[in-house]
């Protein structure tokens, strides 16, 4: 059943829970099995992001996350809702950006069948993408570049950056151009009160030999439409734009206590502390 839900709604509501940040990289595969055990029991809550559903092994999500509509991930909520009601199965809820997604809050509503919280990541301040692009320069590419023609009517709350900032009380704001979609997963199981958040299959090496993904469900591809630029991942500007986001994710994330733990003991970006489950 469709259920209008608000950053109000899921502060704190994880507090002290272990969370399960669960990405999609080859590492992932090495601690799936006992992620599930875990999840099974529920003691963890779990964070799955664009298209976990094709992944072998990979748990049901207490939560669903989603900022895109590009490569692999071009699911639209109003073209696309079999595609949501199916995966959600009426359950698990749906927190989608909005500000990429252009589907309508009202449209939304009459054809999603589980809950929804709908995000903005891209209007600090209240200002438009332009106006952000003049102050801080988050943005690569044009100036004026938006994912659709109303992107910036829908102004009016605090992104979740600002969320994120304001609930840790760091000094700076996650940026909007992220280089990957996990960045959100952690705002979310912050914001929920979750600790510690371990992080699975954060590998972000597009151009290493173990490949883009984790092990795929039989039958399922999901690179035919996806080509990362390489130059950016090995030395551009993807790794200083993640490089700059997790620093402040994991400062933030100390100020309150919390602690981020990477399950991938071996990644080129550092940041978080190595842990087990």
């Amino acid at each position: 059943m469709f259920k209008l839900m608000t950053i109000s709604d899921i502060i704190d509501l994880h507090k002290g829970k272990p969370a399960i940040i669960s990405c999609h990289g080859p590492s992932g595969d090495e601690n799936i099995d006992k992620i599930n055990d875990l999840h099974q029991k529920d003691k963890v809550v779990v964070f799955g992001i664009n298209e976990w559903w094709a992944f072998e092994k990979h748990p049901r999500p207490d939560y669903w996350v989603r900022a895109h509509t590009g490569s692999n991930g071009g699911y639209v909520i109003e073209k696309d809702f079999d595609y949501f009601n199916k995966w959600t199965e009426g359950r698990i809820p749906l927190l989608n950006c909005d500000t990429v997604d252009r589907t309508s809050l009202e449209t939304a509503e009459i054809v999603l069948n589980s809950p929804y919280l709908p995000f903005d990541n891209r209007h600090f301040n209240g200002k438009t993408c332009a106006e952000n692009y003049d102050e801080v320069k988050w943005y690569i590419g044009s100036k004026n570049f938006t994912f659709f023609k109303n992107c910036c009517e829908r102004r009016g709350r605090l992104t979740i950056q600002e969320e994120f900032k304001k609930y840790t009380n760091h000094s700076e704001l996650v940026s909007s151009n992220t280089g990957t979609a996990a960045v959100f997963m952690f705002n979310f199981a912050v914001l929920m009160g979750c600790n510690p958040i371990y992080v699975n299959g954060m590998d972000l090496t597009y151009n290493s030999k173990g490949g883009v993904y984790g092990k795929l469900k039989d039958g399922i591809s999901l690179t035919h439409n996806f080509n990362p630029n390489l130059n950016d991942w090995i030395g551009g500007s993807k790794r200083k734009f993640v490089m700059r986001d997790f620093r402040i994710i994991n400062e933030g994330a100390k100020n309150i206590g919390v602690d981020i733990l990477n399950l991938n003991h071996n990644t080129w970006y550092g940041i978080f502390e190595n842990g087990n489950l």
